[in-house]
């Protein structure tokens, strides 16, 4: 069975557990109709899943340009789509929902930490898992240690090996396919969310917030806080791009948790809407304002970003949940 198969057949099964529930069973709290439901998705998340495959597919085409014919020029060229790749999967990831959650994206594409002799061991033409795959894998062969042996010319030397190209390359198209395995996942949860069976709209609000408040648990966690830090206490330090991706993961969740606010205003909430725009906009302010390299930044700094995002997760599970009666109860894990 293929991942598709099985990701259809996870949709198909769940469609249909509403059809044996019984009417108390169902779940409580705000239910938005089919236009708002789908209006949501259609402005909230499958841009976000657009842009995703869009950048792994120049991902793909950049390594595989590289590897025919390496040079400086290209080398840029496809740290550069790496890059796109990676904040697209971050701003995703930033509020997930649907057929990435099922399918477990996060695992396949983004796992981390790497682990060097299991990347290794796959150059060299050994079985490869997800320890050596995906984004952080990518990461490791564009950038290197960021150490002397990690300078572009080193690394395009590197590159020239062709089976460590040829593994990046690789492991670029997995990345590509993976995310693409889910573009019908996302057509047949949007079809669902008009279906006359209302299961799905019933555990859009919960099922969507929970996993916005597991998100931001784990961009916290992207955020020390002590005065002194390490660049490699930051997750994507290799490429120093801990920042872009930072800012694309709180901006994903932005984007997603706009449609909760339009469901505030709709219930005569537009104070508490007004509210949490108003914490998503200190946030990107102070996060914004930190230097490319977050270990460069002040203690106080990172502090002050952190406690901004921490408020909108705060109003988030401790008011608009309330607000729209939702029951939460998801964890860090559940999105990946």
């Amino acid at each position: 069975m293929n991942k598709l198969t099985q990701t259809l057949l996870a949709f198909s099964f769940l469609a249909t557990l509403n059809c044996v529930w019984a009417e108390d069973d169902a779940p409580s709290g705000a239910m938005p109709d089919i236009a708002a439901a789908q209006a949501w998705l259609d402005q909230g998340y499958l841009p976000r899943h657009a842009s995703l495959t869009q950048a792994a597919d120049q991902l793909a085409s950049s390594a595989a340009a590289l590897c025919t014919q390496p040079d400086a020029a290209k080398l840029t060229q496809t740290r550069t789509a790496w890059l796109a790749a990676s904040t697209a999967w971050r701003s995703l990831d930033g509020a997930p929902a649907g057929p990435m959650v099922l399918a477990r994206l996060g695992r396949k594409i983004d796992f981390r930490p790497i682990r060097l002799p299991e990347l290794n061991s796959a150059i060299a033409g050994g079985e490869g898992n997800v320890a050596a795959q995906g984004l952080a894998a990518a990461e490791y062969l564009l950038w290197g240690d960021g150490v002397a042996s990690s300078s572009p010319a080193a690394i395009l030397a590197s590159l020239k090996t062709p089976a460590r190209c040829d593994y990046l390359a690789k492991i670029s198209r997995q990345i590509a396919t993976e995310t693409h395995t889910l573009d019908e996942g996302w057509r047949i949860y949007r079809a669902e969310l008009g279906a006359e069976n209302p299961f799905f709209r019933q555990n859009m609000y919960s099922e969507h917030v929970n996993l916005m408040l597991a998100s931001l648990t784990g961009l916290l966690k992207r955020m020390p806080t002590a005065d002194e830090v390490n660049a490699d206490q930051f997750v994507e330090w290799r490429s120093g791009s801990e920042k872009a991706q930072f800012l694309a993961q709180f901006a994903g969740f932005a984007q997603a948790i706009e449609g909760i606010n339009l469901q505030l205003e709709k219930d005569g909430e537009a104070a508490l809407a007004k509210a949490m725009r108003a914490d998503i906009a200190q946030a990107r302010s102070l996060c914004g304002a930190l230097p490319t390299s977050l270990a460069k930044a002040s203690g106080k700094a990172r502090s002050a970003c952190y406690k901004a995002v921490q408020q909108s997760k705060a109003r988030l599970q401790n008011q608009i949940a309330e607000k729209l009666d939702l029951s939460l109860g998801f964890t860090e894990g559940d999105g990946d």
